[in-house]
């Protein structure tokens, strides 16, 4: 078994084509990935940028937020082609695969952007998409939240800060990776949870440190 942790970057489609936004807002201009083997060890990396059909001009928030430009585009393949591409390097080493992204987001965008253009996905890609699978949903049944996550909020739940650039895709790939990995021990992890958000409570207390390792008396709570 193979485990894919893949993220897109987004940019807005423009204002002009409106009947086509009512389809879909956005066209992915990034692709991050990375591949665990069985043991967790990550064996193989991805990342490629797609060139958008409609959204030809980064706005200096999304370039502000990625670090993508136009020039960076130019000369790349659009969507078909680069997923395709993915579906091909997901299936590399066996086709017992499962993909995970960081919410539900990631697997929509394909899905609508894909009937905006009238593309059908390839053997490769429908294999991909039935593996697929949303670990920020699990992260939250995990710990009770009472909204959906942040990936960089749930590394900090267990006492890590992001590794590397928030919206690099392939970044925000492999820091999901680590939040899988942990949460594979699932008694260990949610005893991590618990212990973290009680030290940071405890900084604004008089609790003791020893109070710390009750771990039944607390529960993770996102609104905190």
């Amino acid at each position: 078994m193979n485990y894919v942790f893949v993220d897109f970057e987004m940019s807005l489609i423009g204002k002009e084509y409106r009947e086509l936004r009512r389809i879909c807002r956005q066209e992915i201009i990034e692709i991050g990935a990375v591949m665990l083997d069985e043991s967790f060890s990550e064996i193989s990396s991805f990342k490629r940028y797609v060139r958008p059909m409609y959204a030809r001009h980064i706005s200096n928030a999304i370039h502000d937020l990625t670090g993508i430009d136009d020039c960076q585009l130019y000369a790349c393949n659009e969507i078909e082609e680069e997923l395709n591409a993915f579906a091909h390097w997901c299936l590399s080493n066996g086709e017992d695969v499962v993909v995970y992204a960081w919410s539900e987001n990631d697997l929509s965008q394909i899905q609508n952007e894909y009937l905006l253009k009238g593309l059908s996905f390839s053997e490769d890609l429908e294999k991909v998409i039935d593996s697929w699978k949303d670990l920020q949903a699990e992260y939250d049944e995990a710990v009770e939240a009472a909204k959906p996550t942040a990936l960089h909020r749930a590394l900090a739940s267990i006492g890590k800060s992001f590794d590397g650039k928030m919206h690099d895709a392939l970044d925000d790939a492999r820091n999901t990776s680590f939040l899988f990995v942990e949460m594979s021990d699932q008694e260990e992890f949610l005893k991590t949870v618990n212990y973290t958000h009680c030290y940071s409570e405890c900084e604004k207390s008089t609790v003791t440190l020893g109070d710390l390792f009750d771990f039944s008396r607390f529960r993770f709570d996102e609104s905190a």
